[in-house]
């Protein structure tokens, strides 16, 4: 099993953090895709190129979207995209839920969603 994800964010976001998240964990990661949505994209380009992309990744184990601001033009992509290949989506990421993202991804799609939500949220604290 390996769930394919693929990340659409604003400029910078998903590049950075797939770059470290590949560094901490070791190793490149294979079945993911991501693209980043520059401020005066097309919305209409940006589906085009994101499909384009889509057809390079394996599906046949599920599929996560991953975005970082909900209600924005990158998780608005996200929604339209999830609906139509039947795919999860997952709003919010951050640096520890990519980790998490990547360390289980032979888990299956429920305990994947689960683990890298936990690792989000429980990164999130108040330090002093």
């Amino acid at each position: 099993m390996n769930t394919a994800l693929f990340f659409i964010t604003h400029d910078g976001i998903a590049s950075s953090l797939l770059h470290i998240g590949e560094s901490i964990i070791g190793r490149p990661m294979s079945n993911l895709a991501y693209h980043e949505v520059a401020m005066d994209s097309s919305v209409l380009q940006a589906m085009k190129s994101i499909e384009k992309k889509l057809q390079t990744l394996d599906l046949s184990d599920n599929l996560i979207f991953i975005t970082d601001i909900i209600g924005a033009t990158p998780s608005n992509i996200a929604q339209q995209l999830a609906a139509k290949y039947d795919a999860k989506l997952i709003s919010g990421v951050n640096l520890p839920m990519v980790i998490r993202l990547l360390n289980y991804r032979d888990a299956d799609i429920q305990e994947l969603i689960s683990k890298a939500i936990d690792g989000a949220r429980d990164s999130v604290v108040l330090m002093n």
